[in-house]
């Protein structure tokens, strides 16, 4: 057997049992086989949406919801959210109703998804549309939610075909519970904002809606602004994303040389321990800032260096020169962004013929430290990269 090969095939046997059992386990519980809710007589108005991944899905999903509120601006929305990004979510304006939801908790635990159905039950609107846009959807989350929610009507789109849902059990869910299930591209390698083009095709709308990202930059602006800085972002929602230490210390060496300010790391309370690598070039900030408290010192920096996260897609959107370091597990649905889009992003990645393999890494089983796409990135042509980029962004402005 080819070296890589087994640790690849184990770790997928891993992820694909816990999937198909989670997914099992909602089945027995009810979902597929007991109908739905209605909306009661005389009740039903607006649209239902489900967004339970992480700050880079939801906001790159923005310009989508946008375009639909847009579309439909006399018609209430009502949002079953990631509790992450909730406060983020509440400043569109888009959603007259904000449910939070720990997607962790209700796949694990049938407290919580009882708890959850009741809280729905009584808070959340009955709509005359529910919109299940998210690619990624997984049966336990984000198709559990929708088989809880009142509904005159479900429109599903093709489901990630990478998603590890077991085959015949995914076709089955969507037929007993979206009365449409459209066809869209289903690659893996397909821009998310190009996909959500599609979808707005499938419904007869206009373009996705850009304006988003300057409208949130205006309402999350300092009040105040403050002396010149740079932002670090090194943590990541997992832990094979993390470049090592010696590239972050390099760049952000040579970025606080060449820009001539000041450094913060942010993040959450968890991060610590990569700001504390930093410690001699950058002041810690993680855990002593909301995420609002974030993107508004985000909008203040004069750029953000990030590892490949949602921080890194919120600087880049709302116009701050971005360095992102990244691996290829996502590569082509989240970065680079389509040549069209002129966000000031400067995705700093080792191309490998492997990219593309939705982090299902053939060369390093364990998720402990970062992957060779990540590791393998030499710190000398790193800075020479961010600096040359930089240095073009600042001509131009």
């Amino acid at each position: 057997m080819r070296k890589g090969v087994l640790p690849r095939l184990l770790r997928q046997l891993e992820w694909r049992s816990r999937v198909v059992l989670r997914s099992g386990v909602v089945v027995l519980e009810g979902m597929g086989w007991l109908p739905p809710p209605s909306p009661s007589p005389g009740k039903g108005e607006g649209f239902s949406l489900i967004r339970l991944d992480g700050i880079g899905d939801f906001w790159l999903w923005l310009p989508f919801v946008a375009a639909l509120k847009k579309a439909y601006s006399d018609s209430p929305f009502y949002l079953v959210a990631n509790p992450l990004w909730k406060e983020l979510a509440e400043q569109t304006g888009f959603f007259q109703t904000i449910v939070s939801v720990d997607p962790s908790r209700l796949r694990r635990s049938f407290q919580y998804r009882r708890a959850i159905r009741r809280m729905l039950a009584t808070l959340f609107p009955s709509s005359r549309m529910l919109l299940q846009s998210t690619f990624s959807r997984r049966i336990a989350v984000e198709d559990w939610v929708a088989w809880t929610l009142p509904a005159a009507q479900r429109i599903a789109w093709q489901r990630d075909p990478l998603s590890g849902e077991p085959l015949l059990l995914s076709q089955w869910i969507d037929q007993a519970l979206y009365n449409k299930v459209l066809e869209t591209p289903t690659s893996f390698f397909i821009h998310e904002w190009r996909r959500y083009s599609a979808w707005l095709d499938d419904l007869g709308l206009g373009p996705l809606e850009w304006d988003i990202y300057s409208a949130l930059r205006h309402r999350l602006a300092p009040s105040s602004p403050s002396s010149a800085y740079g932002i670090v972002v090194v943590g990541a929602s997992v832990s094979y994303k993390v470049p090592p230490a010696d590239v972050w210390i390099k760049l952000c060496t040579a970025l606080r040389r060449y820009e001539g300010v000041r450094l913060y790391v942010v993040g959450t309370a968890a991060e610590r321990g990569h700001a504390a690598l930093l410690q001699s070039v950058a002041e810690d900030w993680t855990g002593r800032l909301s995420l609002r408290e974030a993107v508004q010192k985000i909008i203040g920096a004069s750029f953000v260096l990030s590892t490949d996260t949602g921080m890194g897609h919120i600087a880049a959107t709302l116009g701050v020169p971005t360095i992102m370091i990244a691996g290829g597990g996502h590569w082509g649905r989240f970065i680079p962004y389509p040549a069209e889009v002129s966000f000031p992003l400067k995705v700093i990645a080792k191309e490998k013929p492997c990219f593309g393999c939705g982090w299902m890494c053939k060369y390093q089983y364990t998720r402990t430290k970062a992957y060779p796409c990540i590791r393998e990135i030499a710190s000398a042509g790193v800075v020479e990269e961010a600096l040359s980029w930089l240095k073009e962004v600042r001509k131009a402005t």
